[in-house]
């Protein structure tokens, strides 16, 4: 079924989806996501990009877009939860760690597409496909705070287009006009097609006393989502917090 989905998002910093799944509709997840499901939702676990059209993939082109996951911070398979009573059925979805979790109809975007951040990919409708998006620049893939792959999400012609994902802290979605907008490194979660990033040096003195030697540049029109507290922020803060043995 290519209906919306009647859902409820729970918790604050830990959050979950709690789905109310019409019969035969499907919700396909990243590998692990599930926190619990009612009896006769059934699932099953494929390497496919969560195209409409399965049918038409080969092995070698399931394999391929499970591989182009893994380097992209997911599972080489994606789980897909259909329910095959004939009454409404409950699932619920887990977001991995500490965040929110931000549900998105791709359809209203440009090109029914989105460019996210690694990892970011929690759950979806059925023809949300997934692909790798190459960082072009070298200095913004080794110094942005994203790496050099990223996710592509579309949603195809005819399906629901329905993406839910997830990021670190609190989101904020902003919308660009042909305007410019600096963002610190690592806190760009997700952008529209029609945004250009690169990163900038603020000036030594600024780096110095500011403690920020790059920020991220945003230009174009569209739409970005920024993130308060990216991954590799909140996991130095910890290290950070860990004592140290004292080997005198």
């Amino acid at each position: 079924m290519n209906s919306f989905f009647r859902y409820k998002i729970e918790g604050e910093g830990l959050q979950a989806i709690n789905f109310d799944l019409a019969p035969q509709q499907t919700v396909i997840g990243e590998g692990g996501s599930m926190m619990c499901m009612d009896d006769g939702v059934a699932w099953e676990c494929r390497m496919g990009n969560g195209s409409l059209k399965q049918d038409d993939q080969s092995f070698w082109s399931m394999f391929k877009t499970g591989l182009s996951r893994i380097v992209s911070d997911e599972s080489l398979f994606y789980t897909w939860f259909t329910n095959r009573t004939g009454m409404n059925r409950m699932l619920m979805i887990a977001a991995p760690k500490m965040g929110t979790i931000v549900p998105v109809n791709l359809h209203e975007l440009p090109e029914s597409t989105i460019i996210a951040q690694p990892g970011a990919f929690l759950c979806s409708s059925v023809g949300v496909v997934f692909t790798v998006e190459l960082v072009k620049n070298f200095g913004t893939g080794f110094f942005g705070g994203e790496g050099f792959i990223l996710q592509r999400l579309r949603a195809e012609q005819g399906s629901a287009g329905q993406l839910f994902m997830h990021g670190g802290g609190t989101i904020k979605r902003k919308d660009l006009n042909n305007e410019t907008l600096t963002v610190d490194t690592g806190c760009l979660m997700a952008f529209t097609l029609g945004i250009d990033y690169d990163i900038a040096q603020p000036g030594f003195r600024n780096a110095f006393i500011g403690g920020q030697l790059f920020v991220t540049i945003l230009k174009g029109t569209g739409s970005v989502w920024l993130q308060s507290t990216p991954e590799n922020k909140m996991i130095g803060k910890i290290i950070a917090a860990v004592p140290q043995k004292d080997n005198n």
